[in-house]
């Protein structure tokens, strides 16, 4: 230790004073909306205790190597656990590993190779006296209680606003300035009277624009309930996102709640529902609109040297609208990480969205749903279930965390007769069909939609309708997977408001014939509108979804323009085939239900109750026959590492390749070729952002298969991303790893 404390360094250019100071200043602020700024400000300070050490202020000048004598977490770790500042312990432990399971955080603070209890005896006073003397006091807020969840959980917030305040110092000694962050209180009026202008800009002429109008008004009176859950049953094609967003700004402004995080299944859809958001809500692209769902920056990790605000606004959730993924938000919830748990202290005075809550993880509701409650209850934040197959969250003996009656409000007065007033289809009984017949079926219709299970057999039936159409309107088959990036699927569908010319919106405005063969990627928020829709078997709430996108609109008419229904066609694959798990259960349970209940599936919202309430009693039933301990007997014990490696929403999310479509080819190329002054990195999180949009997720074995077979090279050297040699993405399947099409790739 040095006689003063002028020259304790944190970091090559700022003092330890003033580094302690400004976390602690700052986490405290996090933490003070739910009455943990005392411990917050308390493990701001600790949790670089030991860099007060000389052999780390050695290190940090060059004079010794590193090693466990220069380790600087386990002194403030040590000497909060002494205290029984439980939650702060953990969170100064991990500020850079992560959270620890209990029993690896008892083993830090009792490692006979740090002597933390012989060396805090000398630290403890000479921190006194030169920085703040050390209180032995309570500093836990009074709602903790004896819950060890509530406890459990109140960790994590805690160590979410150590780890944001500890990186967000980092950045402002990066960049020399503070952050420029926009508040949702400053701009919530403009964004409300924005929304309600697109409302008033659409047209009120039929029933369906008519309902969509009323569906508006009854969120924007909903808004003005006390914070809490809250559903939205609306039929799909019934205006729930700009309806939702209403509730959502005007409960805000209500509460003077901080932000609004919209939850979206699928990463294939983000983008088009966060650039309607940006369009109608930030057209001057202020930052007011971030979306947040790729795992890659977390994989290149922080040497990316990116310091946008809106990198930083997506690190961290902090700016007025947040759009992310379901995958991207239940993870965190759960996380052991600091870059994955450093926003969750912004969730808190926040209103939640779940857009399609209904594919939502059920392996995971009993936690997740336990987990909003603890936010609710003590963190002030609202939940919105948005669907319009809204899923059988009731207590129940497999969902033992579901809510009691009463617990969630619904908006829409007379779901019912919503449901009724918006029936556009008319479902047809399954039958069995091979990929050739079923293609017959699908050229004979002029527009037409098929949505199957699986990637492959969407390519083996897009290549089977080539065949079955006349040649001159082969361009009139598309097909739409997650084997295509992003931007690849955006062309292919068109912009929803001026779509280009040739593409699947363009074909169906205009009239022109367009049949499109595509998986479960057009499900949810994708808006388009065919007169005739064949859906696989498969889950209940799929194949009304796939519906929705029959007769959206209801413009369908007779020749004596009354209202027609679209039809929509049930059918095996004669060839069979399902994704895994959840699916085909939820399959099974489908084909189990629908003789029963397809005439009222289109009007009968209450069909889906009884469905997902047999779907959690069996995956909950596959669950239990593992034989390790659940995601909340783990909570229980503190065990943040093992509940982060349980609680993954897909249990193969697979590796990003970037591939070579459209701007990325010219991106690519551009990265590789430029030079970057000494210092500089060559790749940071502006560039990622670019290529994003031209990323595919492949599964962990194909992406060693393509690397085996040199299909896949690093985009520079020592870096974790890599992209798709030229010449193996199809123009229009994208991505194929297996029964390539006859047809030539692109070159």
């Amino acid at each position: 230790m040095n006689d003063g404390d002028t020259l304790m360094l944190a970091r090559p250019g700022q003092t330890l004073k003033d580094h302690l100071e400004s976390v602690a200043r700052m986490a405290k602020g996090f933490a003070a909306g739910f009455q943990a700024g005392d411990e917050a400000w308390w493990a701001g300070m600790l949790h670089d205790l030991g860099k007060c050490r000389r052999e780390f202020q050695e290190y940090l000048l060059g004079r010794r190597e590193g090693g466990p004598d220069t380790h600087h977490a386990p002194y403030g770790a040590a000497l909060a656990f002494q205290r029984d500042w439980f939650a702060a312990a953990f969170a100064v432990a991990g500020h850079h590993a992560g959270l620890h399971d209990l029993h690896q955080l008892q083993a830090m603070v009792d490692d006979p190779g740090y002597r933390t209890k012989e060396r805090l005896r000398a630290l403890e006073p000479w921190f006194a006296e030169h920085f703040v003397s050390i209180p032995n006091r309570p500093l836990s807020p009074d709602f903790l209680g004896n819950d060890s969840l509530t406890l459990e959980y109140y960790t994590r917030m805690l160590f979410s606003c150590l780890v944001d305040a500890d990186r967000l110092d980092a950045e402002r000694q990066g960049i020399g300035q503070e952050r420029n962050v926009q508040r949702l209180a400053g701009v919530i009026d403009l964004l409300i009277q924005r929304v309600i202008r697109e409302r008033q800009g659409k047209s009120r002429e039929g029933e369906v624009n008519a309902l969509r109008h009323t569906v508006f008004d009854q969120c924007l009176a909903a808004a003005q309930w006390e914070r809490g859950f809250f559903s939205l049953t609306v039929p799909t094609g019934g205006g729930k996102t700009l309806s939702s967003m209403a509730f959502a700004l005007a409960h805000a402004k209500r509460h003077d709640l901080d932000r609004i995080i919209v939850v979206i299944p699928y990463l294939s859809i983000i983008e088009q529902n966060a650039a309607e958001y940006r369009r109608i809500l930030d057209p001057e692209n202020l930052g007011l609109v971030v979306e947040h769902h790729s795992s890659v920056a977390e994989r290149v990790g922080n040497g990316g040297g990116g310091t946008g605000e809106l990198s930083r606004a997506a690190d961290n959730w902090d700016a007025p609208v947040i759009v992310t993924t379901s995958v991207q938000f239940v993870e965190s919830l759960f996380a052991a990480a600091p870059g994955r748990c450093r926003k969750l202290h912004n969730i808190a005075n926040s209103l939640v969205v779940f857009d399609e809550v209904q594919t939502l993880p059920a392996h995971l509701l009993n936690p997740l749903l336990n987990t909003l409650k603890e936010l609710r209850r003590n963190y002030h934040t609202s939940f919105l279930f948005m669907t319009a197959t809204q899923p059988a969250f009731k207590q129940s003996f497999s969902l033992s965390e579901g809510f009691k009656p009463g617990e969630v409000l619904e908006i829409i007065q007379d779901t019912a007769g919503l449901f009724a007033a918006l029936q556009r289809v008319e479902y047809h009984p399954t039958e069995e069909m091979d990929w050739p017949a079923l293609a017959v079926r699908l050229a004979a219709c002029p527009q037409a939609l098929c949505v199957v299970n699986i990637r492959r057999h969407a390519g083996e039936l897009w290549e089977a309708l080539r065949d079955a159409v006349p040649a001159e309107e082969r361009d009139s088959v598309f097909h739409l997977s997650s084997s295509m990036c992003a931007a690849h699927r955006f062309t292919a569908l068109g912009d929803s408001q001026n779509p280009q010319l040739g593409s699947i919106r363009h074909r169906l405005k205009n009239g022109l014939p367009c049949r499109l063969v595509a998986t479960q990627v057009v499900e949810a928020g994708v808006d388009i509108d065919f007169p005739v829709a064949y859906r696989a078997l498969g889950p209940l709430d799929a194949i009304a979804q796939a519906a929705g996108r029959c007769n959206r609109e209801g413009r369908l008419r007779d020749t004596q323009g009354r209202p027609l229904r679209g039809r929509v066609h049930l059918f095996t694959p004669k060839n069979g085939g399902l994704p895994p798990g959840v699916y085909t259960t939820a399959t099974g349970i489908s084909a189990a239900m629908l003789g029963e209940c397809l005439d009222s599936l289109g009007r009968m919202p209450e069909v889906f109750g009884s469905y997902f309430s047999q779907l959690y009693q069996m995956t909950a039933t596959d669950y239990n026959r593992r034989g390790e301990s659940s995601i909340q007997e783990d909570r229980n014990q503190f065990r943040y590492r093992e509940v982060a490696r349980k609680a993954r929403v897909i249990a193969d999310e697979g590796r990003p390749v970037v591939v070579p479509f459209g701007d990325c080819a010219a991106c690519i190329q551009c990265i590789r070729d430029r030079k970057r002054p000494s210092g500089e990195p060559r790749f940071d999180r502006h560039d990622l952002r670019r290529l994003q949009r031209g990323m595919v997720n492949v599964r962990e074995t194909d992406f060693n298969r393509l690397l085996h077979l040199g299909m896949i090279t690093q985009l520079l050297p020592n870096l974790d991303v890599y992209v798709l040699n030229e010449g193996c993405y199809h123009e229009h399947l994208g991505l194929v790893l297996e029964n390539r099409p006859t047809e030539d790739f692109i070159q």
